[in-house]
């Protein structure tokens, strides 16, 4: 019996360019992970069955064909397995709310399943199978500080130093389709060059660059969840908070902090009932496949 960490996966950044033939859009992010997330734990088994627990598991109950079958199966088929397991998922990061959730635990499925069955795939291979299951998986296969650009299937590798995070979900799943559509009815999608990945010497003047950039797909976001501009505001207003910005296409909200003691006092301000509220360090998380 093994278990995995899903971290969250945090654009610290999002620059969104128009749309390609294809209704897919270029981006450019700079993302980092948290050391909040979820847990899968796997056990030999001779069928695949998934079940789910966690404060967010009601979320995902009817759901068909979740991310995590899905990454099992693929990886199953590429390695020539016929073999099965029991997985089981904590869900403690809220549902569609633009912290990567389901691709943590779709990538977190390839790297305990690529243990669980010896089927030895390295990192790069796993990355390749995780980007058919969507643009964020590859990123949350290796879950390391990144840029990411093309349609975000494109990551290099970014020097980021450690941050002090708040995050905050206002308990409203916010789909990213439909954030995106709301893009690009609001005329957004400016064009942008592509750059390099940014090196900052220490958390202060990465925090300083950061505050230069912005989400750009913030006001379609709100379009469609109104709520996030309530916990934008909150952000805000509470003190201690050098940065706030959206993450992905929301709901998830985010603060940057001088330290991790600020961050801690942020967090204890927002006692708001049924939103979601962590306080996080944003640096290499521990991905080690461990036994249980």
């Amino acid at each position: 019996m093994l278990k995995v960490f899903a971290p969250a996966k945090i654009n610290l950044s999002l620059h969104v360019g128009p749309p390609w033939a294809d209704g897919r859009h270029p981006i450019e992010s700079i993302v980092a992970f948290a050391d909040v997330g979820d847990e899968l734990v796997l056990e030999e088994a001779d069928d695949l069955t998934l079940v789910v627990d966690g404060p967010f598991a009601g979320a995902l109950a009817g759901e068909g064909d979740n991310l995590v079958l899905r990454a099992a199966r693929l990886l199953r088929d590429a390695a020539g397995l016929r073999t099965g397991a029991a997985l089981t998922l904590t869900k403690t990061l809220p549902v569609a709310s633009g912290i990567g959730g389901g691709s943590a635990d779709a990538a977190a499925a390839l790297r305990g399943l690529n243990a669980l069955w010896r089927a030895g795939l390295d990192e790069a291979a796993l990355m390749k199978l995780g980007a058919n299951l969507g643009a964020d998986v590859p990123a949350c296969v290796a879950s390391r500080s990144g840029f990411m650009t093309g349609g975000g299937e494109e990551v290099a590798p970014l020097d980021l130093p450690e941050l002090a995070a708040v995050l905050v979900n206002p308990g409203v799943p916010t789909p990213t389709g439909p954030v995106y559509r709301a893009f690009d009815d609001l005329g957004g999608g400016g064009a942008f060059a592509r750059a390099e990945p940014p090196r900052w010497a220490d958390a202060g003047a990465a925090r300083s660059a950061l505050k230069d950039m912005r989400n750009d797909l913030t006001e379609a976001a709100v379009s469609v969840c109104p709520p996030i501009a309530d916990a934008l505001s909150a952000l805000g207003a509470a003190g201690e908070a050098e940065l706030v910005r959206l993450s992905g296409s929301g709901a998830t909200v985010f603060a940057l902090t001088a330290d991790t003691a600020r961050a801690g006092r942020l967090a204890a301000r927002l006692t708001i009932p049924g939103w979601w509220v962590a306080a996080a360090r944003l640096a290499r998380v521990d991905l080690n496949v461990s036994p249980v």
